[in-house]
């Protein structure tokens, strides 16, 4: 079979401090007959914990952020069949424990999010797409005492687990698990980004990832430490409280409006990854205690948890391709492949072989 989707693996090394190889290349392939999926191994790329993974526009490039001390970010030339990757450039930044990136609004910019040390930094790119050169640092520990969340969470610091482009806006979203909010940003012509706005949690939500509506009216956040989704919606009047220092103007704004539980099984619960499906019916959440993958309808008049089934264990991130969920179960050593049809989720394929994995990225 003729692989239909190139795969990246990227999770905790050997090298590191897990069990993987770095980043590996699969190849996906869909029986036309069965419909049943198989994967075939194409390349492997020797990194120190490349926790995440983002593929360039024109799928030539792979960009990682290595979490370590320092916070590392590389870019990997990939062949057009999957079966040659090398590192072509390799950038150390301000910071460590660096668990996330996103393209700027400026696409010649990454930003990266950095749980160790709560900062978010820029970074600019060449016009081959190699990293060269740090341009800003935001410290989110300026933050501590801004607004009625002025206590922190029971993490102690701010934690900024992602960077997310909002669709419709020019804003960049960062929840912060730490503070218990979501920074807004807006990137200036010269790829420098500033705050212009937050959306405040409840006390103790930790949110961890978010996922925006294709015009961002509504945000769906992931909280870690609480083991909800809070779901915020935008609105014309800005919330009746005083903004963080350094704020500006923003032209939007969102309030929370729903939360509701992301796993109906008993126990422990802290949300990793969250995702819209491609009609934006319903959201994918990963949970990590009870270990599964909850399908969460958005038809009703507010969020309602519709199907969930088990996965590996520590389900980190997921990925979706047309009716299937890849999802990387880091410390179960596996992706489990499951299919989604309608408001049922079913297993699709045994579990993929992958130690530690963190993060999948499907190549465009």
């Amino acid at each position: 079979m003729t692989p239909t989707a190139l795969i990246a693996a990227a999770g905790y090394s050997r090298s590191g401090t897990g069990r993987g190889p770095g980043i590996e290349l699969l190849g996906l392939s869909i029986d036309e007959a069965t419909g049943a999926p198989a994967v075939e191994r194409l390349a492997v790329v020797e990194l120190p914990d490349p926790s995440f993974v983002l593929w360039s526009q024109d799928g030539t490039l792979l960009h990682a952020v290595l979490e370590g001390d320092p916070t590392r970010v590389v870019a990997v030339r990939v062949s057009a069949d999957g079966r040659e990757a090398e590192v072509i450039g390799d950038l150390a930044v301000d910071g460590a424990g660096g668990c996330h990136l996103s393209r700027g609004t400026d696409p010649s910019t990454l930003i990266i999010a950095q749980y160790g040390t709560g900062t978010v930094v820029t970074v600019r790119l060449d016009d081959a797409g190699i990293p060269i050169e740090q341009i800003d640092l935001d410290d989110h520990r300026g933050l501590r005492d801004s607004g009625d969340n002025s206590v922190e969470s029971d993490l102690g610091s701010p934690h900024p687990h992602q960077v997310v482009a909002l669709p419709g806006t020019q804003l960049l979203a960062v929840p912060d698990l730490g503070l218990d909010r979501v920074l807004m940003y807006r990137q200036d012509g010269t790829g420098m980004i500033d705050l212009a706005g937050e959306i405040p949690l409840h006390r103790g939500s930790g949110p961890r990832h978010l996922a925006a509506d294709h015009e961002s009216e509504q945000l769906h956040i992931a909280c870690e430490l609480s083991g909800m989704v809070a779901t915020a919606v935008r609105s014309e009047k800005a919330p009746q409280r005083r903004p963080a220092p350094g704020t500006d103007g923003p032209t939007h704004q969102w309030s929370v409006r729903s939360r509701i539980p992301a796993s109906g099984r008993d126990g422990a619960n802290a949300p990793s990854h969250i995702e819209l499906t491609g009609d934006e019916s319903a959201l994918l959440v990963a949970n990590r205690g009870p270990d599964t993958l909850s399908l969460v309808s958005l038809d009703p008049m507010r969020p309602l948890l519709v199907s969930e089934v088990e996965v590996g264990a520590h389900p980190r991130h997921f990925t979706q391709l047309g009716d299937l969920v890849l999802v990387a179960a880091q410390e179960g050593d596996r992706i489990d492949v499951l299919r989604r049809s309608g408001d049922e989720l079913v297993r699709a394929a045994e579990p993929i072989v992958a130690p530690s994995v963190a993060c999948l990225a499907i190549r465009p």
